[in-house]
Parts: structure tokens; C-alpha cells; sequence
């Protein structure tokens, strides 16, 4: 396997369904993050819940055609842009109910049908806001659904969801395989989660929740943005002594963590977090999407488990999936199962049967990626051009990694690195490796990540400064490590830092 550089606009694998598109200077992500044309006419397909994928898009269109939507008078105002109305098809009904409720969107129509449910808004700003839900949450169809049901394919059975299953019960002991909810997205079982836990803690008047450490910015938006919640925020996850307090108040519905968090990949004192959690009638969640689910064990630890299924056990790069599993030794197991499975958006049938042959090889892919970015991180901390390399086997944390790892497991495919001042841009766009979103898949991957995932922040003073204040180089550049012969990938390296 060699590493492979690619075109703006380019999506790796070369799939209609691929997750990853190339963006591959620092010019390009800021015009994908600004939505300049210049870069989105060449998209159409990418990271899924960022990137609408182009087949997605025309089961919407084709879904209103079907309909014969045809808005009346009364739905176009004078000087309304045009079109005048947004699409979003959504896999589930209650589902685009409730998200353009929250959003304030005005519904013009509902479409059904075979490619799910089309829902059909006035455009304007909360159109966009109602987007910007879909992108938390992870509601769209696939584009698999969409792809099956524009060639007028017959429902598909669902052949693989078992398999997905089978293949991930080791990594949860105790759950029965059933109980495994597979879901459209990770950040998709993180809504889930979050609901479940909002279930069955706000009778007793529990509305607040605690973000421990910097998390993945869906992740923080749907906490923003849950109505009637109070986000508070513990910047570090050792901070425990802080997080005690907030517990203290006793309104405090649950704990939301990474394992490790991303992109510091810092790791919490589990263990010690539990305990409080316990002492004070919180619930924990805990994602541990940045390392997998074959590299750590953070089940025992938690409530209920919500990780991507998109990284390492869809290393090709092809397949949007999520997996949601509840502790069921925790005393509200049944309830917020039931709550999750009421909530979650299922896992397309023709995505569990893309993700089957894949997870059942994530233990064998998440250790050899793991040793090749182990090596890497290595090598990368002795050159003199870098100022800092972190993985969840470094650092002040690496210890508390070491009790959630899975025995011989490793770290997983990251490593986030600093270089001295300036210098980012030039190392990014003269690497030669696939450049963009997205992480633990087959092939290596460089991402200046607080542009793509923070670019509100990182893109002001202000922002930038807080950033800093939370321990991050706003110009780190996050790489996943892929299967490529280590050699090959430093030897590019190399070149690239000069």
C-alpha cells in the first residue's frame, strides 16, 4: 500500500460513498469551511454529515418531483431567494419533525417514500439552522438509501446487522448482542445518548450536564444546543476536584467524555469519574471514538457507550455508521435502552452489509494502526522542526489510557502535532499523503483540524486565544496513521518539514 497525494475535490476511496474528500492546501479548507464555490462545485462526496453527498441530493430533488411539490402564492414572498424552500431528506419522520421544531423552521410539506422521509422548509435562517441539526445529529438518509432507491432497487433486507453485531460483542461484555444499537452515525448514537440519559434524569429536575474536556465540536453543539440544558464546562479532564463541584449542586443530569479526547488525546481518571458520578447521581457517557472500540474498554466505566463506527471499523473509507450500547449492570440499564432505541436513527440495511466484512477485522486494523502511529510519533518528536507530539500514550494522561486499554491494543491511528511557529501551512500543503477529514482508516490522512473543525474559533483573535487557554495550537495538524509502510509515510514527512 502506497500513499497517495489527490486533487481538490477528490474523494478517497474513488466511491460514491467514500468519507473522506481531499482538500489539499489550507486555501481549500478555508473556502470549504467559508462554502466558496471555488471548492464546493467539485465536491460531491465527503465526510457525510459535513458534505451532502451528491446522490443524496438527487433522491431529494427526485422525491419532490415525485411529490408534484408545487408551493402555493402564499410560500413566496417578494424578493424570496430562489428556490424558495430547502430539502432535507431524513431517514425517520418524527425525527425531521422534531428538528425543524427546534429550529423554528417552517415546514412547506412531508415527501415519502423509498428514499425516507423529504422534508421540505422555507430557505432562510432557520433552514439553516435546521442544517446545522442534521449535521449534529446525523438524520440525512445515506447514500446508499439514496443510491438504491434512484435505480428503483427493492428494499433491501437486512442481512448484515447481525453480523455487525456478532463482530462487535466482544468489545461489550455483558451486552446482549440485541442491545446493540446500530446507528446512522456516531454523533448520531451521541444524540441518542444524551437523550436517554435527558429521559431519565430530568423528572427529578436533573437539566444540566458537564462537558469534561475539549470534545469533538458536534459533540459540544448538540449539548449548546438541547433545550433547557445548561452546559458547563471543565476545560481539564484530570480537573476532577472541579468537576466534584459541579456535581455538588445536584442538578447535574450527566458527564460527557471522549476516550481519549480529540484532538489533545488527553484521557480522564475513568475509574475516579465514576465514582463521583455515582456519589452524586449523575450519569456517564463516555465516547470513545478517537482510539475505538477495539483499542479501549471504557464500558465498565460508563452508563451508556456512543462511539463512531466510521473510523477503524469502516477502514476503507466507505461506510457512516455508529454504535450505542448501555452498561447493563447500571441501575437505569433498562430505561435508557429503550429511551436510546426509541430516539436512534438505525443503520441502513445496505450500510450494515458494507460495514460486515470490515469490523470484523477492526482488532486486526486498530493494532496495525496503532503500531505504525506509535512509530511515527516517535520519529516525529525527534525532528527539529516539531515543538510537540501528543498521543494517548504521552503526556500527563497516558497512564489513565493504559487502564482503559485493551490488552496489547495501542493507541489508535492518531497523533496531533504542533511545529514551530508558522510553519503549518507549508508542512500541510507540501505533504503528500491524503489530506482532509476523517480518521482511522487504511490510508494516512493530515488535517489542519481547528480550521476544519473549529473554524468560528480558530479564525478570530479571540477564538484563537481560547483555543490556546485549552492547551491547543489552533495551527496543529492532526494525522491518522494509515497501513502504509511507516518508512514511506516518514520519508514524505521528512520532506515536507525540510
Amino acid at each position: 500500500m502506497t500513499i497517495r497525494p489527490t486533487a481538490l475535490g477528490e474523494t478517497v476511496p474513488h466511491s460514491p460513498h467514500a468519507t473522506v474528500v481531499s482538500l489539499p492546501t489550507l486555501d481549500d479548507v478555508i473556502s470549504y469551511e467559508r462554502k466558496e464555490p471555488r471548492v464546493w462545485s467539485l465536491i460531491h462526496a465527503g465526510y457525510p454529515r459535513f458534505v451532502r453527498n451528491a446522490l443524496v441530493t438527487a433522491a431529494a430533488e427526485e422525491l419532490a418531483r415525485r411529490c408534484a411539490f408545487t408551493p402555493d402564492s402564499e410560500y413566496l414572498p417578494p424578493g424570496w431567494p430562489d428556490p424558495p424552500w430547502a430539502l432535507f431528506p431524513l431517514a425517520r419522520e418524527d425525527v425531521a419533525r422534531r428538528l425543524a421544531e427546534q429550529a423554528g423552521a417552517r415546514t412547506l410539506a412531508y415527501g415519502v417514500g423509498g428514499a425516507g422521509i423529504l422534508l421540505i422548509v422555507e430557505s432562510g435562517p432557520a433552514a439553516d439552522r435546521l442544517a446545522k441539526l442534521v449535521q449534529h445529529t446525523g438524520a440525512l438518509i445515506s447514500s446508499r438509501q439514496a443510491e438504491a432507491w434512484l435505480a428503483d432497487e427493492p428494499e433491501a433486507s437486512d442481512t448484515g446487522s447481525a453480523e455487525v453485531r456478532a463482530a462487535l460483542a466482544p468489545f461489550f461484555e455483558g451486552v446482549a448482542p440485541a442491545d446493540l444499537l446500530l446507528c446512522s452515525s456516531g454523533m448520531n448514537a451521541v444524540d441518542a445518548a444524551l437523550h436517554a440519559v435527558d429521559v431519565v434524569q430530568s423528572p427529578a429536575g436533573r437539566r444540566a450536564w458537564i462537558q469534561l474536556g475539549w470534545l469533538y465540536v458536534d459533540s459540544i453543539r448538540l449539548l449548546e444546543k438541547n433545550p433547557g440544558v445548561e452546559r458547563r464546562f471543565v476545560q481539564d479532564v484530570t480537573d476532577l476536584a472541579a468537576v466534584e463541584r459541579l456535581l455538588a449542586a445536584g442538578d447535574v443530569a450527566g458527564v460527557l467524555a471522549e476516550a481519549p479526547n480529540n484532538p489533545q488525546l488527553q484521557t480522564a481518571d475513568f475509574a475516579a469519574l465514576r465514582a463521583l458520578c455515582e456519589r452524586h447521581g449523575a450519569l456517564l457517557v463516555v465516547d470513545p471514538s478517537s482510539a475505538g472500540v477495539a483499542a479501549t474498554d471504557v464500558l465498565p466505566h460508563a452508563d451508556v457507550v456512543a462511539c463512531s463506527l466510521t473510523k477503524y471499523a469502516a477502514s476503507a473509507g466507505d461506510v457512516m455508521a455508529g454504535v450505542l450500547a448501555v452498561n447493563p449492570a447500571r441501575p437505569y440499564a433498562v430505561a435508557l435502552l429503550t429511551a436510546a432505541r426509541a430516539r436512534h436513527v438505525p443503520l441502513h440495511a445496505l450500510d450494515a452489509v458494507a460495514l460486515a466484512p470490515q469490523v470484523a477485522k477492526v482488532a486486526e486494523v486498530t493494532a496495525a494502526l496503532s503500531a505504525n502511529a506509535a512509530e511515527l510519533a516517535r520519529r516525529l518528536a525527534a525532528h527539529p522542526s516539531v515543538v510537540r507530539v501528543r498521543t494517548a500514550l504521552t503526556g500527563p494522561t497516558a497512564d489513565h489510557y493504559r487502564r482503559i486499554m485493551r490488552p496489547g491494543a495501542g493507541a489508535g491511528s492518531l497523533v496531533t502535532v504542533e511545529l514551530r511557529e508558522g510553519a503549518m501551512r507549508r508542512v500541510y500543503e507540501r505533504l503528500n499523503v491524503v489530506k482532509g477529514p476523517s480518521f482511522g482508516l487504511s490510508f494516512t490522512i493530515a488535517a489542519p483540524f481547528m480550521w476544519l473543525a473549529h473554524f468560528e474559533e480558530v479564525s478570530t483573535e479571540k477564538g484563537r486565544a481560547e483555543i490556546r487557554a485549552a492547551g491547543l495550537d489552533p495551527d496543529l495538524l492532526r494525522i491518522s496513521v494509515g497501513l502504509e509502510s511507516v518508512d514511506e509515510v516518514w520519508s514524505d514527512f521528512e520532506r515536507a518539514l525540510g
